[in-house]
């Protein structure tokens, strides 16, 4: 017991300072449609935006509209005030291999920009929402072994209902 007391005061050391829910991302919150290409094919995806672990969390869970889902996913964002970034796990059907690299990003405005540093090549992720948070972008572009970028994929957000409430 005396040797796990030193990690149990660090971890509650850092629990005395939990995430307050950024702001950027409770607007990403609530439902969402998702509509755009994925490697140049028509997709659309349904989002629910919800907050987790304590509000350190904001999960996201996408679901493809075809039935059954053409894809499925997972994306968790996060606001690290200490680094003063965001982190993002985005976690998917195809298990993982995937989910092996955490994307970093920081934001400008109503626009966030994610690193995801694959050793096949960088995936940037870019959110942009609209100051009424009613709709939005979100572009994934793959970068080349030469370092040119191509879009992965493009969706338009509008959301579903009204905001969640905070």
């Amino acid at each position: 017991m005396r040797a796990l007391l030193p990690g149990l005061l660090g971890l509650l050391a850092l629990s005395a300072t939990a995430a307050t829910p950024d702001e950027y991302l409770a607007r990403l919150g609530g439902e969402w449609d998702l509509t755009g290409q994925t490697l140049g094919k028509p997709v659309h995806y349904r989002v629910h935006g919800r907050w987790i672990l304590a509000d350190a969390w904001l999960a996201w869970s996408l679901t493809d509209t075809v039935r059954p889902p053409g894809y499925q996913a997972q994306v968790l964002f996060s606001y690290d005030a200490r680094a003063r970034d965001y982190v993002v796990h985005w976690l998917d059907q195809f298990g993982g291999a995937g989910a092996r690299v955490v994307g970093t990003g920081h934001r400008d405005g109503d626009r966030l920009v994610f690193s995801f540093p694959y050793a096949e090549g960088e995936f940037r992720d870019t959110l942009e929402l609209a100051a009424d948070a009613t709709r939005g972008t979100f572009l994934i572009e793959s970068q080349a072994k030469d370092g040119s970028w191509s879009t992965f994929a493009a969706y338009q957000m509008r959301r579903r209902g009204p905001a969640p409430a905070r």
